[in-house]
């Protein structure tokens, strides 16, 4: 997969003016009444959160069936299962989901790097997907325990090995 030419854009001053909105908006530098605040607006978006990841992994469960099904991938297949793990990654963190981050860049980094899906392909990226479901099901927040890193550990063996 080729990487995309990636093409930073700076801002407007007046986009920037609107984006800190100093009149009934928060500054630059927060305060800790405002960073509590942050923070509980995010506790209440955390079960959308939720329920919109695991629609995106049901969603991409039903799209990698075919390779189970020896059936060709749909185009795109491998991009959109890249996109969406960039998605999770980066969200993760935010909701206080680290180990989902991490699952997500895993899973992330596996399919950046395949041109042509296979089946072992289908089952690494099945594999992470799951795990992802379990950190959102059992609402895992932190890093796990033993159990979970070595499950990430493992994870990321598999995908060294079926690259």
């Amino acid at each position: 997969m080729a990487k995309p030419k990636v093409q930073i854009i700076q801002p407007s001053l007046d986009l920037r003016k609107r984006a800190v909105n100093f009149k009934t908006g928060f500054g630059v530098i927060l305060t800790p009444e405002e960073t509590v605040k942050l923070q509980t607006v995010v506790e209440k978006s955390s079960d959308g959160f939720v329920r919109q990841i695991a629609a995106k992994l049901k969603q991409l469960r039903e799209a990698l069936a075919a390779l189970d099904d020896g059936v060709a991938p749909n185009p795109g297949l491998i991009e959109r299962v890249a996109s969406d793990a960039l998605e999770i990654k980066g969200l993760g963190g935010t909701f206080k989901f680290p180990l989902l981050t991490q699952i997500a860049k895993s899973l992330h980094d596996y399919a950046a790097q395949i041109k042509d899906a296979n089946v072992w392909h289908g089952v690494i990226f099945a594999h992470h997907i799951d795990a992802l479901y379990v950190v959102l099901a059992q609402r895992i927040t932190g890093l796990g325990g033993k159990v979970e890193a070595e499950l990430l550990k493992a994870l990321r063996q598999a995908s060294t090995k079926y690259k």
